[in-house]
């Protein structure tokens, strides 16, 4: 084989399987158009770590931590942070069911008006549990898209979601990898 050729085979082996922009997961092949929706499922602070980061990746949005239906008309997609707070449900003034009616209803409304969603978790363990899984299950099984912190998946329950409902997923190692996932689907 030609050192030519070696080279050209090496390029190839690179491109393929070394991972997009420091994070360590297959290519992203699902994009999506802005400006987006950012909004919460559950009212964790989480959801403001999503909105810095689409700062940073130069994606256009709306944000609205209790985002209801009408705000659809102006956007092109939906980012559902998913994570449950107790402090930020009181903060809201709404119950668990009441946020998980919203967020149905809104989800409803997205897919209606085919409107891809991304669900992304940044918790990782400590937005899991009892109320943080109220709301990543729903937002898991109807998002278009996947975006977990790996830690946040350590028992699979987000990667079995994905692969039960035959949706992409991406399990950055930190939570500022999300940016590059980012400004990949939205190819900023």
């Amino acid at each position: 084989m030609s050192n030519f050729l070696r080279l050209a085979v090496s390029i190839i082996l690179l491109i393929v399987f070394v991972p997009l922009r420091g994070f360590s997961q297959e290519p992203v092949s699902f994009t999506a158009t802005d400006p987006v929706l950012i909004t919460s499922a559950g009212q964790s602070a989480d959801v403001l770590m999503v909105k810095i980061l689409s700062d940073k990746a130069g994606i256009s949005y709306k944000f609205e931590k209790t985002a209801a239906v009408n705000l659809l008309d102006s956007v092109k997609s939906v980012i559902i942070v998913s994570g449950g707070s107790s402090k930020g449900l009181g903060a809201a003034s709404i119950d668990k069911e009441e946020e998980l009616e919203r967020v149905k209803t809104l989800v409803s409304a997205a897919k209606e008006n085919k409107l891809p969603i991304i669900g992304i978790h940044v918790g990782g363990k400590s937005r899991r549990g009892e109320l943080s899984d109220y709301f990543n299950k729903p937002v898991a099984e109807n998002a278009d898209h996947l975006i977990v912190v790996k830690e946040g998946d350590h028992d699979a329950f987000f990667s079995q979601i994905a692969k039960d409902h035959k949706i992409g997923i991406q399990l950055p190692e930190k939570i500022n990898d999300i940016q590059g996932i980012l400004q990949v689907i939205y190819e900023k």
